[in-house]
């Protein structure tokens, strides 16, 4: 059993269809025949014209069937609508009732919107399901910009997504779909110069984890690198070295830290724990206030050590002279 193409009569025993070419050649079906119906354009024709010779809703169709009577089968429809959309419908034949189970397969509407399983196409291509491609999914730019444009979202939702090209390729993530011009998102990946992968106009939080206000990145759980660099760290402290700083007597460090249980200007066990952490600038710089001040406190106690030295010598060389006066 083969499918074949064929036009007959479906609707009343009366209908039939007509094939009329621009060349005023005519083929009239009025019986369905055991071949298929096979008509070839005249010379110079320049088209063909299938419709219904009686008035009423019927609409001129073309019917993909299996020639089976004794069984159901499984058979499609090219059919026009009003308002001159072409409908592909699929439809179980049953013995005794044809067109059973119609469900719509595509549509092409008359302002060229094409809709599959979307009975009310709203763009050039609409798809209700699945789209699946083995190749490339590649777009033109809208309103004839140069880069390459494909979106994704719903006009339901405050949410979207866009890949774009032009002299370099990023995404855009938006929670407003009012936001339509190029430099409107939300946040953006980009690839820039030099293959440099850059997120703009959002913090990233990588785990399950949310940045806070004021930082950039967030990261729940250990990082690992082989370097990292602080830039634009101020009042750096080298200021210590100064001739005018103050350096606290040991006396008064040792009641300091017997009161407060840490050393001036680093924060305290609990002062870590309220803040859930500490930044790494400023303890980097707090540390390193302190390695200075020790250094001055070692010197210092070297130049102490170095004087008491010079007098317990000379008291030592008093005191063997006194030994050989004897």
């Amino acid at each position: 059993m083969k499918s074949i193409l064929h036009f007959t009569k479906q609707f009343t025993t009366n209908s039939k269809l007509v094939l009329a070419f621009t060349a005023f050649a005519v083929f009239t079906i009025t019986e369905m025949h055991a071949q298929p119906f096979r008509a070839e354009l005249p010379s110079k024709s320049l088209g063909l014209l299938l419709k219904a010779t009686e008035g009423g809703d019927i609409s001129p169709y073309i019917l993909f069937d299996s020639q089976n009577a004794d069984s159901d089968a499984t058979a499609l429809f090219l059919q026009r609508q009003e308002g001159n959309d072409l409908i592909f419908r699929g439809y179980t034949s049953i013995p005794g009732k044809k067109f059973a189970n119609q469900r719509m397969l595509m549509k092409m509407a008359a302002n060229g919107n094409i809709g599959v399983f979307q009975n009310d196409p709203l763009e050039r291509f609409h798809v209700n399901g699945n789209v699946r491609s083995d190749k490339e999914f590649i777009t033109r730019g809208k309103n004839g910009q140069a880069n390459f444009h494909s979106r994704f979202g719903s006009d339901g939702t405050n949410h979207r997504i866009e890949l774009r090209t032009g002299d370099t390729p990023y995404i855009d993530f938006s929670n407003n779909v009012a936001n339509t011009a190029e430099a409107d998102y939300d946040a953006r990946i980009v690839l820039e110069n030099e293959n440099v992968l850059a997120v703009k106009g959002a913090r990233l939080a990588i785990g399950n984890t949310i940045a806070p206000v004021g930082y950039n990145l967030a990261v729940e759980g250990k990082a690992l690198a082989t370097g990292m660099k602080i830039q634009s760290v101020d009042n750096w402290p080298d200021y210590v070295f100064e001739a005018d700083y103050e350096l606290s007597p040991l006396s008064e460090l040792e009641d300091f830290i017997k009161t407060n249980k840490h050393l001036p200007n680093v924060p305290s066990a609990a002062q870590v724990a309220q803040e859930k952490g500490f930044e790494v600038a400023t303890i980097n710089k707090a540390l390193l206030e302190k390695v200075e001040e020790l250094t001055l406190y070692t010197i210092a106690q070297e130049k102490k050590i170095a004087a008491q030295q010079e007098q317990l010598t000379a008291l030592m060389t008093k005191v063997d002279q006194l030994i050989e006066k004897k």
